[in-house]
C-alpha cells in the first residue's frame, strides 16, 4: 500500500457504509513497517522486513453495532467486506447501553517529523544487534541470544461525522539474553522512540554481567523478603495493573480494582498515570479508536485509585466522560508512567539491609483476577542482599503475592526510570526501581529448603 492510500481506504469504507445504510462508521487503517533481527549463539539467524496493512471498521445501526478487521485494502474487497459487516449487523440485538459517537468533527494534523523512521537503512538493524552481542561478550557472556525490532507505524482515522486524522510513531526494541557457565544467564533491554535514547551496548553489558555473576547460583530459603524490583520486573506487574484499570475489566468482574474508586490501593509513595502523548512514548496516540483525543489520566495518585480507563460505552454505563482510551470493545492504556521517587539504586540496596534483588521475570500468572493474586518466576539475575550488600546469586525462585498488598508495601522508588516494552510487557511503561516489603518467596521447583514447608 502506498503512503497516500491510507486516507483513500478510509473514504471507501465510509462511502460503502453510508450506501449500505449504516448510521455511524469509523474506519481505522494501520500501516506498519518493521525490520526484525534475531540472533542466537552470537550469530544472526533471521533478518527480515515486514510491511503490513490492517483495516478496522466500526458500524452502528439502530443501536446495534459491530466491528470487523480485514487485511485486504483493495477497493473492491473493502466494499464487499463493509457490505457483509452491514448484513451481519442487522441480525444483532439492540444494546440498551449503546453510546453514540460524537457528532462534533475533529481534525488531527499528525505528529512532527520526529515521528518518522529512526533508521536510514534496514541494514542498520543487524549492526545494532552486533553491538549488543559484542558488549555482552565483553561483560562476561559465553554466548548470547535475542531480538531487535525497528518499528514504524502509521495510523489514519475517518468517521462518518467527519473526524479525521493521522498518527505515526517509531521505536526500537532490543531484548538480549546472555549465558555463562552452567545455568547462569542474564537479561538486558533497551527500548526507545529515538535513536539517541537507544543503547544496545548497555543492554548487552547488563545481560553479560548478570550471566557472569549468576555462576553457582543457590536456591533461596523460603520466606517473606524485602524485594527490590528492576524496571523490567516492576513494569511487568504494573502493565497488568493498567489492564485491571480498564472499565471493561471492572464491569466484567475480572479486576481487583472493582469498586475501589476513591480508596487507597497502593502506598502513598506510588502513582500511576496513562498518557496518549508523552515525550519518549513508545506507543504515541493523539486520538483513540472512537476519534476522541487522548489525554493524561491519573489512575492511581499517591496510592488512591482515581480513575478507570474508559471508552464511550463504559463511560456511559458509569455516568462519566471517556478518557480517550478506546478500544471499541475494551479500553486499554496507551503509555503508562510510574511516578519517580528520590532514591538511587545503591541507596535502595543499603536501605533494604537484607532481601532479594530481581532483574528479570517471566510466567506471571493469576490464580484469582478478582483479588489480584498472582505468581511470577524470576530469572536472569536474582541476588541475595545481606547487611546492605549484594551477596550470593539465586535461582529457582517463585514470587507469590497480590498486586494490592505488594504495591501497598512500597518502601522506596528510584529517581531513575526506563521505558520498558517486550513480550512480558504489552503496554509501554516508564518505570523506576521499586523496593517492596514482605514479599512471599518460595522455590519454583524441587524440594523446599530444610525447615520450610
Amino acid at each position: 500500500m502506498k503512503k497516500m492510500d491510507l486516507e483513500s481506504v478510509n473514504e471507501t469504507v465510509i462511502g460503502a457504509a453510508r450506501k449500505a445504510g449504516a448510521d455511524e462508521t469509523v474506519s481505522l487503517v494501520v500501516m506498519s513497517d518493521d525490520v526484525m533481527a534475531r540472533f542466537a549463539n552470537d550469530s544472526l539467524t533471521v533478518a527480515k522486513r515486514i510491511s503490513d496493512a490492517s483495516l478496522f471498521v466500526y458500524l452502528s445501526k439502530s443501536k446495534r453495532r459491530i466491528v470487523g478487521a480485514s487485511s485486504n485494502p483493495e477497493a473492491s474487497a473493502v466494499k464487499k467486506f463493509v457490505g457483509e459487516l452491514c448484513d451481519s449487523l442487522r441480525s444483532l440485538p439492540a444494546e440498551p447501553t449503546f453510546a453514540a459517537l460524537p457528532r462534533k468533527a475533529r481534525t488531527y494534523r499528525g505528529p512532527s517529523s520526529r515521528g518518522g523512521k529512526l533508521l536510514g537503512s534496514e541494514n542498520d538493524v543487524p549492526k545494532l544487534a552486533a553491538r549488543a552481542i559484542e558488549s555482552a561478550r565483553g561483560a562476561g557472556a559465553k554466548r548470547t541470544a535475542g531480538a531487535l525490532e525497528s518499528s514504524h507505524v502509521r495510523i489514519a482515522i475517518l468517521t462518518s461525522s467527519g473526524t479525521k486524522g493521522r498518527n505515526q510513531g517509531s521505536k526500537l526494541l532490543l531484548n538480549v539474553r546472555a549465558f555463562g557457565e552452567g545455568e547462569a544467564s542474564g537479561h538486558g533491554l533497551s527500548c526507545s522512540s529515538t535513536l539517541r535514547g537507544f543503547d544496545p551496548e548497555e543492554a548487552g553489558r547488563r545481560a553479560g554481567e548478570h550471566a557472569r555473576r549468576m555462576k553457582n547460583a543457590e536456591k533461596p530459603e523460603e520466606g517473606d523478603y524485602r524485594v527490590l524490583m528492576s524496571p523490567t520486573v516492576a513494569s511487568n506487574l504494573i502493565s497488568l495493573m493498567g489492564g485491571f484499570a480498564s472499565a471493561f475489566a471492572v464491569d466484567a468482574g475480572t479486576s481487583y480494582l472493582a469498586g475501589k474508586l476513591g480508596t487507597r490501593v497502593a502506598s502513598p509513595d506510588f502513582s500511576l498515570r496513562d498518557h496518549g502523548m508523552i515525550q519518549g512514548a513508545l506507543n504515541p496516540r493523539a486520538f483513540d479508536d472512537e476519534g476522541l483525543p487522548t489525554q493524561t489520566t491519573e489512575i492511581i495518585q499517591r496510592g488512591e485509585l482515581k480513575n478507570y480507563l474508559h471508552n464511550l460505552t463504559t463511560a456511559k454505563k458509569s455516568g462519566v466522560k471517556s478518557t480517550g482510551n478506546a478500544g471499541w470493545i475494551e479500553p486499554s492504556p496507551w503509555n503508562l508512567e510510574v511516578g519517580a521517587g528520590d532514591s538511587s539504586y545503591d541507596e535502595m540496596v543499603s536501605e533494604m539491609r537484607s532481601g532479594i534483588v530481581l532483574t528479570s521475570n517471566w510466567y506471571t500468572r493469576f490464580t484469582n483476577y478478582r483479588t489480584g493474586e498472582f505468581s511470577t518466576v524470576p530469572r536472569d539475575g536474582a541476588y541475595l542482599v545481606k547487611n546492605g550488600e549484594v551477596k550470593a546469586p539465586l535461582n529457582g525462585l517463585r514470587i507469590s503475592d497480590t498486586l494490592e498488598r505488594m504495591f501497598s508495601s512500597v518502601r522506596l522508588i528510584s529517581k531513575a526510570r526506563e521505558w520498558v516494552q517486550w513480550w512480558e510487557v504489552d503496554d509501554p511503561t516508564l518505570c523506576p526501581w521499586i523496593l517492596v516489603d514482605g514479599v512471599r518467596v518460595t522455590r519454583a521447583y524441587g524440594q523446599p529448603a530444610p525447615g520450610h514447608a
